[in-house]
């Protein structure tokens, strides 16, 4: 089954985000019924006391209010089959500054967990050895 999590994160990936942002692309990947209507988004590992959020609108508010403006483009590097439930993938975030036009670049981590066919968590990671140490993999 775990092969099959990895597969269906691929897809999702190729499928959603075609040059979307990653608002669009999750706000769609919900409304095809790919994501639980609970699905938590747990950013506790990219931020100091960054949130665990639950449900879509839960995390639409947190994007809505962030701090400062960024238009950002995420590309996965590396997916890792973790286990039965979970693929934890490599992104390279490419970020440019809406007000300074500022580029940055983010290479994080993000730990996708799957139950029948659907996602039910993400988890952020800003850190790519503490993403791999929390998923029990070793580089």
């Amino acid at each position: 089954m775990s092969q099959e999590n990895v597969d269906f994160v691929r897809r999702t990936f190729a499928e959603f985000d075609a040059g979307d942002s990653p608002q669009a692309a999750v706000e769609e990947i919900v409304r095809t019924g790919l994501a639980a209507p609970d699905t938590e988004f747990d950013y506790s590992a990219m931020y100091p006391d960054g949130p665990i959020l639950r449900g879509f609108e839960a995390w639409r508010e947190f994007i809505e209010n962030l701090p400062w403006g960024l238009s950002l483009n995420g590309e996965p590097e590396r997916f890792f089959d973790v286990d039965d439930e979970r693929v934890l993938v490599f992104m390279r975030i490419a970020a440019e500054g809406e007000g300074s036009g500022a580029p940055v670049e983010i290479r994080s981590a993000y730990e996708f967990t799957i139950r029948d066919g659907v996602f039910v968590r993400w988890k952020v990671y800003a850190d790519r050895t503490e993403a791999l140490e929390a998923a029990g993999l070793q580089e």
